[in-house]
């Protein structure tokens, strides 16, 4: 005979499955409206310059510059990108293809 220890006994477990783990969205940046911005933090004074702009982001000096140029492009071709939007859900533009 079983100790009583060992009588069976009714006992309740709820098992809790997470979620399905939800896939991230990945999103993707208007190389315009990047520049547009960095141009925008000089032009208020929020960064003195360009070195100084790329110290804060973690970047590169040159890219900086890489980025900035981007709106020497005609007008009409600035216009055309930022009808894209930002942020955009795929990289259907890139900074350097607009380079290219």
């Amino acid at each position: 005979k079983l100790p009583e220890l060992y009588h069976r006994q009714n006992f309740e477990h709820i098992f809790v499955f997470p979620d399905k783990p939800q896939k991230k969205i990945r999103t993707y940046r208007n190389p315009i409206f990047l520049a547009k911005e960095y141009q925008q933090m000089i032009d208020s004074g929020e960064v003195k310059n360009q070195a100084e702009l790329a110290r804060k982001l973690g970047i590169s000096r040159a890219r900086v510059t890489q980025i900035l140029n981007l709106l020497k492009l005609y007008p009409s071709t600035i216009i055309e990108l930022e009808n894209i939007g930002d942020p955009m859900d795929r990289k259907m533009i890139t900074e350097r293809k607009l380079r290219n």
